[in-house]
């Protein structure tokens, strides 16, 4: 669990960090970490090429593949956090008022004198 945290954060800061260097704003720094610090497919792939390698053993092979399933099912949420982030954020818009237009008269008022 905590190797997933730890990918996951390091996988979404480091790209957060780049975004706004590179002059991108805020909103879409925040909503871009979370989808690329996602696991991949491809990440089952190499896992289970190390195991038949006899490079990673059975045990840490589900234990990566757990943190890959996790941080894929994690993603939803993260992205839901932060657009509510980006909402939060952002001061609501005051409420249009109509447009006066010069000459303008109220038929309704108009009539009824």
């Amino acid at each position: 669990m905590r190797f997933m945290i730890i990918v996951r954060a390091s996988r979404a800061i480091i790209p957060y960090l780049l975004e706004r260097w590179w002059g991108l704003n805020g909103d879409t720094a925040r909503r871009l970490g979370p989808v690329l610090s996602q696991g991949g497919e491809f990440a089952f792939v190499l896992f289970a090429a190390g195991a038949i390698q006899g490079v990673v053993g059975e045990p840490m092979v589900n234990l990566l593949k757990l943190a890959v399933t996790l941080s894929m099912v994690a993603t939803s949420l993260l992205l839901f956090i932060a657009e509510a982030a980006s909402r939060a954020s952002k001061p609501e818009p005051p409420p249009a008022q109509p447009k006066k237009f010069a000459g303008h008269v109220d038929f309704v008022k108009a009539r009824s004198t």
